[in-house]
């Protein structure tokens, strides 16, 4: 009875141990169940255990290359010395150089296919560095730098819309020493920000976020303005007065090109990497600014 008893005790610790220490389990054809709630196949392209990038990490469609630590952590999807992250075998995946001789055990007496490297050590307490055989490559993974730079395309950002009183249109005339109001006119998500795009390569996909976080105004006699704001459109009643964000004052008259130069900040995320890409874009506009004659007459 007392054997029995320890028996069955034996075996509800192994019943309620054993689901913690299933490995993920890899199959030839491909990845089968999960890891810790990591889908099978989220990271890498291809067969033989490197499965299929379809799903994610966190379950925000976006493919994550991660450890089989808990909870999981999220590694760069390629390394430019370790080669390509398999998330099924939570290792760097590239072609064996030089390749081992057919003799050798790990080709496992298969005549086609690869040797390649799978490593794992110094970035996770997992399976370490390995040889083993594939039938063929594991997928690429596009470079998220890449990505990004197609999701600031999609943007189709633009110089702004400039604003200014005195009107630059011809025949209109500012005068010296007489408050000038700039302003972005009509701001949008091509010309302001802020707008965010998503591009997409083979199941990966990278999403930027831009916003102008200034314009500078350069006034054509050498002076410029930084302004961190749209600006202020300017009314007829306000007068005379100076605008309150984004303005300026010619000393000389003439006639002036006005440049707006916008300074967009985009920041960008996917693939396990973030990064910033600065961008500028410029409008110009002429003005003529007089100065005002006084006649006394005796």
């Amino acid at each position: 009875m007392l054997k029995r008893l320890f028996a069955s005790i034996a075996i509800g610790v192994i019943l309620a141990v054993a689901p913690f220490a299933e490995p993920l389990a890899v199959a030839d054809g491909g990845c089968v169940g999960q890891s810790w709630g990591v889908t099978c196949g989220v990271g890498v392209g291809g067969s033989n255990g490197i499965g299929s990038a379809v799903g994610s990490a966190n379950g925000n469609g976006q493919v994550a290359c991660v450890t089989q630590e808990l909870p999981p952590r999220e590694v760069p999807c390629t390394d430019p010395q370790l080669g390509t992250w398999s998330n099924p075998r939570a290792c760097y995946i590239k072609l064996a150089s030089p390749q081992p001789p057919q003799s050798d055990p790990v080709w496992k007496s298969n005549t086609t296919g690869a040797i390649y490297e799978c490593s794992a050590a110094g970035i996770w307490n997992g399976p370490g560095s390995y040889l083993l055989w594939l039938s063929s490559a594991p997928g690429v993974v596009p470079d998220p730098a890449v990505l990004a730079q197609q999701a600031v395309t999609q943007m189709r950002l633009r110089g702004v819309t400039i604003g200014m009183a005195p009107d630059p249109a011809p025949g209109s005339v500012g005068l010296v020493g007489l408050p000038i109001w700039l302003w972005v006119a009509s701001p949008d998500a091509s010309t302001w920000g802020p707008n965010t795009k998503t591009a997409s390569a083979g199941g990966y996909s990278v999403t930027a976020t831009g916003q102008v976080t200034q314009v500078v105004w350069g006034m054509g006699d050498g002076g410029t303005v930084a302004c961190a704001s749209p600006g202020t459109s300017y009314s007829d009643s306000f007068g005379v007065s100076p605008s309150p964000d984004c303005g300026y004052r010619y000393t000389t008259q003439g006639t002036y090109t006005v440049t707006a130069t916008s300074y967009w900040t985009i920041n960008w995320s996917g693939i396990g990497q973030t990064g910033v890409i600065h961008r500028t874009y410029s409008s110009s506009v002429v003005v003529t600014i007089g100065e005002l004659q006084t006649v006394v007459k005796g």
